[in-house]
Parts: C-alpha cells; sequence; structure tokens
C-alpha cells in the first residue's frame, strides 16, 4: 500500500464501509462525500447494477476523477452529423420530471483509465463511463449554474433517476468487498 495517501485513506474507508452514510445511483455506483462542501465525492462502481445501458449524459459540475483502482473507459461524445442518431432528453436541473426531448447524432470517442490514472471534463460535455467491478475513483467537482441537463440514449428505455438515494448496508458490503479485491 505504497501508493500515496489516496489509496491509503481509501483503503481505511473500506475496511470499515458499515461506518459512513453511501448513497447508490442506478448507474451501479456507490458514493461517499468525503467533505462538507460537496467538492470531492468517492465513487465505487459496480456496471452489474446499472439499470440498462450505462446513458450518456452531461453534469451539474466541472470534474476531474482519480482512478485509486481498478480501470473505466469513459467516451466523450460530439454532436455529428455523420454520427449514431441517439434520442436527446433534456430536463431541468432543479426538477428532472420537466423534460423535453428531441434526436441528436453524436460520434464517440473512448479512452481506457486504470490506477493512477486521472482525467477532466467540462459540465456541459456529453460522456458515458464504463468501469471493471469494484473500480474504485475519487471525483473532485466544480458545481456550475446549469439550468438544463442531458441523457442520450440508443432506445426508448423508460427513464431512470440520476438522483441518489440512501445505500442499503447489504449494497455497503459488496461493493466495499469487491472494491478491497483490488488492493489485494
Amino acid at each position: 500500500m505504497d501508493h500515496g495517501p489516496d489509496r491509503a485513506l481509501v483503503y481505511q474507508i473500506l475496511a470499515h464501509a458499515e461506518s459512513f452514510p453511501w448513497t447508490m445511483q442506478d448507474v451501479g455506483l456507490l458514493g461517499l462525500r468525503l467533505d462538507d462542501r460537496r467538492e470531492h465525492r468517492l465513487h465505487i462502481w459496480d456496471p452489474s447494477r446499472c439499470v440498462g445501458a450505462p446513458p450518456v449524459h452531461d453534469h451539474p459540475f466541472d470534474f476531474v476523477s482519480h482512478i485509486i483502482v481498478g480501470e473505466m473507459v469513459n467516451t466523450r461524445y460530439m454532436e455529428d452529423e455523420a454520427g449514431i442518431e441517439y434520442r436527446r432528453i433534456r430536463y431541468s436541473a432543479t426538477d428532472e420530471d420537466v423534460r423535453a426531448a428531441d434526436t441528436v447524432r453524436l460520434s464517440a470517442t473512448a479512452k481506457t483509465y486504470s490506477e493512477d490514472a486521472s482525467y477532466g471534463q467540462l459540465a456541459h460535455e456529453l460522456h458515458d463511463s464504463r468501469q471493471l467491478p469494484g473500480t474504485v475513483t475519487i471525483i473532485r467537482m466544480t458545481f456550475k449554474d446549469v439550468s438544463a441537463l442531458t441523457v442520450c440514449r440508443l432506445d426508448d428505455t423508460a427513464w431512470v433517476s440520476g438522483k441518489s438515494r440512501p445505500a442499503t448496508p447489504e449494497e455497503v458490503k459488496q461493493f466495499a468487498a469487491q472494491a478491497l479485491g483490488w488492493f489485494r
């Protein structure tokens, strides 16, 4: 465990994961705020828990994500007339039930990141990410004044909320066990 303070801190959190107030999102993400300013958050990923395919989406914040353990593929999407057609849903940042839909053509560029790598994105940039089970990241967020957010899908799948909910003790136990497997 000579991989720096982030890795040592994460290991200690995971070893005592049940002691912390984790949240769960339906993209297969267990999250833990690391500060009161909502600037830093610890993420544990399990793609088998994602409801449907990972959505192409943007954020209400710019961010930098640092991979502590594991591996992920981040795919960025740009509007492109020669790209693949997606169903684009735009919704209110303050009320996700206020939505409008149209179509957009997007092209994609994927990049793989593994342990100790970092990448950043601006709030308005569309992306999706796919992780190996138990991948752990620390994200640093800079919130922006965003009035609308975007989700793009290849089909008419049902709306999946981006909001988090309290994680169950069993979810915390399972995610932490997967993540701790990367430390062996």
